[in-house]
Formats: C-alpha cells, structure tokens, sequence
C-alpha cells in the first residue's frame, strides 16, 4: 500500500490582472499558503510521495522569486516530490528545473517518454515531461505488475480535445496502472476507472480567472493492487462563482439589492463573483453603485448586465435585414393563426428567433 498526496496546476506566479492590483497580490500569496497547507497535510498523513502533476508553475520561465519560493517550500518536505512538467511549466533551456539546483527530496521528470521512478522496491512511480507547449505523451511502459504497484503521474487532458497530452481511456485501460494522476483540467474529475487503472485530475488548487469555477483542491490517501482509497479536499482559498441574478420582476435598486442579498453564497467574502443581471428589465440599474456595494460583501465583484429591454417586435417590420424579413414572416403565420393560444405561442416563438438574431444568451420570458 502506498500513502500520496496528488496535486496539480498550483500556477505559481499568477499574474491575476484583471483583479485589482491588493486583490491580484491576495491570490498570489494565497497560492503559496496553499502549498504550505498541502505540505503540512502531507506530513499530517505520513505520506510516501507527493506527486504533483504538472503547472506548478504558470510560466516556463517564472520569476527567480518565484521559483527559489517553491522550492524553498518543497524542501521542507517529510517525503520526495516528484514533478512531471506541464504545458504551462514545460522544460526548456531556462526552466529552473534546469537551471537552479533542485532540493534532494524533489525529482522532475524530463523525458518526453515515460520514465521510472523506483520510490521503494515493489513501488515505481512513472513520469514524463512536456518539453513545449503541446503533447503527446503514450502510456506504454515495460510495467511488471506482478512485482510492482505501478502508478503514473503526468500532464494530461482528460477531455481528449487538445494537443495538451489528451488522455485516451482506452489506452489508459490497456496500461495496466495501479493509479493514474493527472494535471491539466482545472476541475476536479472524481475519481474514475479505466480497466484495472483507478484515475483522477485535482483541478487546480484555486481558480486562475472568472470562468475557472467548480471544484478545485487535491488528493490524499492509499492506493494499492485492489483500488484507490483517496479522499478530495477543497482548500479554503478564493474560489470563482457564476451568480444569475433574474431582474424581471425589479422594478428599483433597494429590491435589486434585496434579492441579491438572497442569493450570496455562504463566505462570499472568499468568492470572486460574477453577477449577471438575466430577463427583461423594467428600468435601469444602478450598476456601478451595486458593483461598489458588493464589492465591500465579496472578495471581489463584477457585474454583467444581460438582461434585455422589453421588446416590441413589430418595431422591426419595416428593416431591411433578418430581423425584418423574420418578423415579416410571423406576421404573416400570426395572420393565419386559428386561435390565441397558436397566436401567443407563434408571439413567443418570434421574441426566441429575435434574441438569437441579436446575439442574446438569455431566452426572453
């Protein structure tokens, strides 16, 4: 049985410019406490390994600051570290995996092929790097699965679209792997079966953006011949949400605020949130005022205003473009229309085909 610790896409160095400048600082200096966490709970556990797998850093080339940090945090921990480099921290000339000497509890992969790591004698970890921004990394390896737990630890994208080392499942399967960890996907996978191979991605440990929601944080546990017994932790960090907030029924700012009020997250002030207003709207938000009034509740805010005005679609009738010629063309089938209720939903139907023609997300109500 092996006791490990998986993680994956810490991006040190993160610039997080479109935060405010104390904001962006916040998150940077988060992203190191993270470390320090994961590191303590690897010692917390006893753990044999920590594997991380991939993007420890954001850039291939992030600051001398940056990187002496890392390791500096690295060195100090109870079990070797072994690194498999990413598409973000991929191996090149000036990467400090190669340039800076490297504390003697951490390991970096540096072949593009797998490669063995003997952590103890009926125990191999298998590792490869990217060595540029995209690959293709295949999981055949002279594995004696008889002899060893084997488990593999890589860059790789389990949705399979990318040139980002796609995981094929069917590959994985035939790989014969005790368990495989995976980088890449910034939001936690759970833990799934390919075969006899028990296979995850942590996601990242906190989010990089706005649209970096979901899950996020690593893995801990055992794993051994008959499965994997790991459990996930979400750090307490910054996290990113998507809050809808429907505007149909508003009619003034002291009931915006109201039932903005109803949808807060729980410690909304570690959240990063985007608000988007949704539906028709009856009248015209104060949206700076409610950004600056949010801003005090939330880590950060931004406001998105998708909501629609109320629309008159016979205002189109007489347009020389899509817009008029589909509004010409219900009119016509409204003229024919047997009885109301085949009138309003023709009515209905044409506010659909309006807000699609001018580009709206949100169907009108």
């Amino acid at each position: 049985m092996l006791t490990l610790v998986h993680i994956a896409d810490l991006h040190l160095g993160s610039e997080y410019s479109f935060l405010p400048a104390d904001k962006a600082a916040v998150c940077r200096e988060m992203q190191f406490k993270l470390l320090e966490r994961i590191l303590d709970h690897a010692s917390d556990i006893s753990a044999e390994v920590i594997l991380i797998a991939g993007d420890l850093f954001d850039s291939p080339t992030p600051a001398v600051s940056t990187s002496s940090r890392a390791f500096g945090l690295l060195a100090k921990s109870c079990c070797p570290v072994l690194i498999s480099p990413g598409n973000h921290d991929y191996l090149c000339p000036k990467s400090p995996y190669l340039s800076m000497e490297l504390p003697k509890n951490v390991f970096v992969f540096q072949s593009t092929r797998l490669t063995p790591y003997f952590l103890h004698a009926d125990t191999v970890i298998w590792g490869a790097a990217f060595t540029s921004a995209n690959a293709f990394i295949p999981f055949d390896a002279p594995l004696d699965p008889q002899r060893h737990l084997n488990v593999l630890s890589v860059h790789g994208d389990l949705k399979g679209t990318s040139g980002y080392n796609p995981v094929d499942s069917a590959q994985l399967a035939d790989s014969e792997f005790d368990y495989a960890a995976f980088g890449h996907n910034h939001t936690f996978s759970g833990l799934r079966r390919a075969g006899h191979t028990v296979y995850a991605c942590t996601g990242c440990t906190m989010g990089l953006s706005t649209a970096d929601t979901g899950d996020k944080g690593f893995l801990s546990g055992a794993v051994d011949k008959d499965g994997a017994s790991l459990r996930f932790h979400r750090p307490n960090a910054v996290r990113f949400e998507d809050i809808d907030i429907p505007i149909s029924q508003i009619t003034e700012d002291h009931e915006l605020a109201a039932l903005v009020r109803d949808h807060l997250p729980e410690e909304c002030q570690r959240v990063c949130a985007t608000l988007s207003l949704i539906g028709e709207r009856k009248y015209e938000p104060d949206l700076e005022g409610l950004e600056n009034a949010l801003s005090q509740l939330f880590f950060h805010c931004f406001i998105r205003d998708r909501s629609h005005v109320r629309r008159d679609p016979w205002d189109y009738l007489d347009r020389d473009d899509l817009l008029g010629a589909v509004t010409r063309r219900y009119r016509t089938m409204l003229s024919s229309a047997g009885n109301q209720i085949e009138q309003a939903r023709l009515l209905r139907s044409l506010g659909y085909a309006l807000a699609a023609l001018e580009g709206e997300t949100e169907l009108p109500e």
